[in-house]
This record gives structure tokens, sequence and C-alpha cells, in this order.
């Protein structure tokens, strides 16, 4: 017990580390396509159109591995609020190297999907039971831009109202999508990071029963704590599924992103990232007793 809890001791402050070092990886991405987007320094590759939207969107990625670098500072069940949060980035970086993948169309869908939700929350209902609620903003519009706004709205709508996604794949699909137009090694480690994080997260936001009981132990092989060290050994493995599935979904933002715009020296600071990550000690034997290799940067 005391030499596992040792190795993931120094596994989770290790990975903290590489996430601090890719969250400024993840900075200087968005400070090539903010230059981009400004004019200050034309990119090698990689349409203006899509980098006008996935700036944004990874910018709001990074945020999110500054709050999980902050719910994992102490050993403690505030790593619960992490999951969701981890999924948030997962789907982020999918989101991102999907528009990438898919091109200028789809990123003028996605601007289009969020300009007719912002004109929907100008009035929305919403009833359970007997209770209705109702919030309307008064904004003023043109003839014109309520009819074009009107028709977004029916764009993203099915035919009994219900509104729609901003795409139609699911995320099996965009990662399918992804896999077709970048290196094999950055969807390995997204589809990684998604099958690692996705549906425990979903628990955790849903606020299930089985959410509540995965935190003392439940599902996880190791069974309910039964003293201090175990609880704590327990905390650490949650640590550690937030923070590679955060990790590794960094890596392929980074990587993919660095390749869309033909910024190679990015792509190799990220790989050396995923480097570390294998030479920490609970990862290290893991790779050890596994029957394949890891996948290369």
């Amino acid at each position: 017990m005391a030499a596992d809890l040792d190795a993931m001791t120094a596994t989770v402050a290790g990975m903290r580390e590489i996430l601090q070092a890719q969250t400024r990886l993840v900075d200087a991405c968005l400070h090539c396509l903010q230059l981009s987007r400004t004019g200050e320094r034309p990119l090698a590759a990689g349409d203006p159109e899509v980098v006008d939207v996935v700036l944004t969107m990874a910018h709001m990625v990074g945020i999110s591995g500054h709050s999980i670098l902050r719910l994992t500072e102490e050993v403690s069940l505030h790593v619960r609020d992490a999951y969701p949060i981890a999924r948030s980035i997962v789907e982020g970086v999918v989101n991102v190297l999907f528009i990438m993948a898919k091109g200028r169309d789809m990123a003028a869908r996605a601007k289009r999907h969020a300009e007719q939700k912002a004109f929907r929350d100008l009035h929305r209902t919403w009833q359970a039971g007997e209770t209705t609620m109702a919030v309307q903003r008064i904004v003023e519009l043109t003839p014109g831009e309520r009819s074009r706004l009107e028709a977004l709205a029916a764009e993203f709508a099915w035919r009994n109202g219900r509104e729609k996604d901003w795409t139609d794949e699911n995320i099996a699909e965009r990662l399918a999508a992804i896999a077709a137009t970048f290196p094999r090694s950055s969807h390995i480690i997204l589809s990684a990071a998604t099958f690692n994080i996705y549906r425990h997260a979903s628990e955790v936001v849903h606020g299930t029963y089985f959410a509540a009981m995965h935190f003392w132990g439940i599902g996880g092989g190791r069974g309910r704590p039964t003293n201090g060290d175990q609880m704590r050994l327990l905390v650490l493995d949650h640590q550690f599924a937030v923070l590679m599935s955060a990790t590794f979904a960094f890596t392929a933002l980074v990587e993919c992103v660095a390749a869309y715009i033909g910024e190679s020296g990015l792509k190799e600071l990220a790989g050396k990232q995923l480097d570390r990550l294998r030479a920490l000690p609970a990862v290290a034997e893991a790779l050890l007793s596994s029957d394949g290799p890891a996948p290369s940067p």
C-alpha cells in the first residue's frame, strides 16, 4: 500500500506539472491564431474563417485546464467537480479539431448555431408539471434581422420544434472525422481521453447514485476504503483519471492545431510533454505491464 501510495502521489504531482506546461503551450497556439486573425502574422497554412471560430473555442478549453489544476491542488474529494470539467475539455478539443477537419462549411455552421442560440435566449419558456417559467429580453430587431434569425432557428430545429445540436455527428463520428485528417497518434490519445472520462463525467453531471458511490470506490476495483491511506489512494486514482484525460486532450489539441497552421515547433513541444508523462512512476509501471506499446507522438 505504501509503495502504491508513494508512486501515485509522485505521478499525480508530475501530471499537474505537465498540465501546467500544456496550458502554456495552448497559450502559444492561441497567440499564433490571434496574430493571424489581426493580420500581424499570416499563417503558413489553415483557413482564416476556421481560425476565427476555433480561436475562441480553444481559449475556453485552455481556461478549463486551469480549473483542473485548482481542483487537484489538494488530495480531496473536490476532484468530483473536476470530472465534468475534464469532459468539457475533451469534448471542446474534439469540436475544435472536428471543425478544422471539416473546414469552412462546418465553421460557418458553428457560427450560425451560436447566433440562433443567442436569438432563442431572447425568449425562452420551460414547463414541468403545472409550473411554467419564462424569460424574455427586450431587444430591438429590424424586420429583416428578425426574419434572418428565425430562419437560422428553423435550421436548428426538428419537425416537432425541438432544438437540434450544433452538428448531427455524435462524438464517435466526430472522432472518426478527426482520424481521417490528423495524425493517428493524436486521434488515439484523444479517443483514449474520451473513453476514460466521458461516461463517468455524465453520471456526475446527472447526479446519479452511481456517481456518488464512484467516489467511494464502487466499480474501481479497490472497494470502499477502510483507512486513511486507502482513501488517499482512491482520491489520487480519481485525480489521475481526470489529469490523464486533460493532458491527453491538450496534447492532441496542440499537435493538431500546430499541424493545421504549419507550426512544427509547437507539435514537437507537445510530444515532449507526452514523453514526460510516460516517465512518471505509475504510468511507467502500467506501460511495462501492458501487452503493447503506447502510441508515439
